[in-house]
């Protein structure tokens, strides 16, 4: 296909090969696509949180000799899908940054979703609901988008599952440096300032 969706698609993988505090501002913006069985869902990423590697006692590989086999898609190229569940229940739904080898990577905490985007998914009765106000935070945006262990490992740059469409780059004063979220196991690193958001969004989690 040549649309202009096609176009912007993000299929280099230098976008993706930068440290992950450099990373997470720049999916600020960036169109999250989602496929479900033929059924597209676009929302805009406006939280994001980096997890520089192995530096980082927040961060999955810190500890490599127990946390390698669990983080494997972490050391994977820039770009692919690091995905994992939390208290048995919720995905959460990270993109690995840096060079292969290299453990860093962005999770991605809340969207806002695209107008007419719906998608049908259940919460009671199987019922219909609208996107809105399901994907300010990690989990439900999971849940809002069928992402799950499935999507570990997919390449966001060939995959038609799960991508990246480009726009323009946030200006910095457009976006808010901040703590990340439920770390204090991680001593000094709990203080850094690694949650990035767009300034005035509705769709954070949190401010």
């Amino acid at each position: 296909m040549n649309t202009k969706d096609d176009r912007s698609r993000i299929t280099n993988p230098s976008f993706f090969t930068v440290d992950a505090v450099e990373l997470a501002q720049k999916l600020l913006g960036k169109i999250l696509v989602r496929n479900i069985n033929g059924k597209i869902i676009k929302v805009r990423i406006v939280e994001t949180e980096a997890y520089n590697g192995k530096i980082d006692r927040a961060c999955h590989a810190h500890q490599e000799n127990k946390s390698k086999w669990k983080a494997a898609a972490l050391y994977n190229r820039g770009g692919c899908a690091y995905i994992y569940l939390i208290y048995n229940t919720y995905y959460c739904f990270n993109i690995a940054s840096s060079v292969k080898g290299d453990p860093q990577g962005v999770l991605i905490r809340a969207a806002e979703p695209l107008e007419s985007h719906t998608i049908p998914f259940s919460f009671h009765q199987d019922e219909r609901k609208k996107i809105y106000y399901h994907t300010n935070g990690p989990g439900k945006l999971c849940r809002v988008l069928n992402i799950d262990i499935e999507l570990n490992n997919i390449d966001l740059t060939t995959s038609n599952l799960i991508y990246l469409e480009d726009r323009p780059e946030l200006n910095q004063n457009e976006i808010i440096a901040t703590k990340r979220v439920n770390i204090d196991y991680s001593g000094a690193d709990k203080d850094r300032l690694w949650r990035f958001y767009i300034k005035d969004n509705s769709f954070v989690s949190r401010k």
